[in-house]
């Protein structure tokens, strides 16, 4: 028979036991969906990083068309000069070559030699000379311009992939995963709560029902009163309750007993 004592731990040891899965499930459930998240996450930043990839190669690719534009202009424009140059240069040569005829035939017609002729023919040749002298300073410092543009392009585009390459210079890393829940054990709670409810149940219990196996004290009495010298009590051969025998003369108070009292058991 179940004492009532143990019937409310019982139940609480059920229900803790319940109420312990239901918030392991709910933890495992909550665990998952981070890692989805996380997992989600991860996957946004890939693809982000991949379009960021994709647009830094294309502005690599426009930065350096650029700046080889801006370089064949400049060099263009050299050659320009060159070729401007040197077809004045020509142009010039010639003149002076005309130049220098039609002296020394104006020095002819008038008769004129020596020393003048000689000075009129070197001036016209210092004029060309001067002019060429003028071109070259002007090529020269077309060069150093020149020069200086490529420089700075060149500064320009690396400065241009510089700022691409900042969008994509760090690398996403995916972040540590979340611990894991710590779960409870149904089981022991289970366990342990029955235990107690069996401690309370024996602890609730009647001692009336304690020891006589549900017999009480005057009941034993009376059956053992019932018993009579002689009869056997179930152990054997010579295992029988004889009384007390006539004649026995122990000393007063032996076993406890009063004067000629003792139990006799065996032949």
């Amino acid at each position: 028979m179940c004492s009532p004592a143990a019937i409310g731990p019982a139940v609480g040891a059920i229900g803790n036991a319940a109420g312990i899965s239901a918030e392991n499930k709910a933890k495992k459930r909550a665990y998952d969906y981070k890692l989805k998240v996380r997992e989600r996450k991860w996957m946004q930043q890939r693809t982000t990083y991949k379009s960021k990839k994709v647009q830094f190669e294309q502005q690599v690719d426009l930065a350096n068309i650029a700046a080889q534009r801006a370089y064949s202009e400049i060099n263009k424009k050299i050659y320009d000069a060159r070729s401007l140059a040197i077809l004045q240069n020509q142009s010039d040569f010639l003149k002076m070559i005309k130049n220098q005829g039609d002296i020394m035939a104006s020095a002819a017609e008038r008769g004129v030699s020596g020393k003048s002729l000689a000075k009129m023919l070197v001036t016209n040749q210092a004029s060309l000379g001067m002019q060429n002298a003028m071109r070259a300073r002007g090529l020269t410092m077309a060069m150093q311009r020149a020069k200086a543009g490529k420089e700075d392009i060149r500064t320009q585009l690396k400065s241009d992939l510089n700022r691409a390459f900042s969008r994509v210079a760090l690398q996403p890393v995916q972040d540590i995963a979340p611990p894991p829940p710590v779960m409870g054990n149904p089981g022991m709670a289970l366990m342990m709560g029955m235990a107690n409810a069996v401690s309370a149940g024996i602890g609730g219990m009647d001692s009336n029902t304690m020891g006589t196996g549900g017999l009480d004290a005057s009941a034993s009495a009376s059956q053992a009163s019932t018993i009579s010298a002689g009869t056997s009590m179930g152990y054997g051969a010579d295992t029988f309750y004889t009384g007390i025998p006539s004649g026995s003369s122990l000393p007063a108070g032996a076993f406890g007993y009063t004067t000629g009292v003792q139990p006799y058991y065996g032949g």
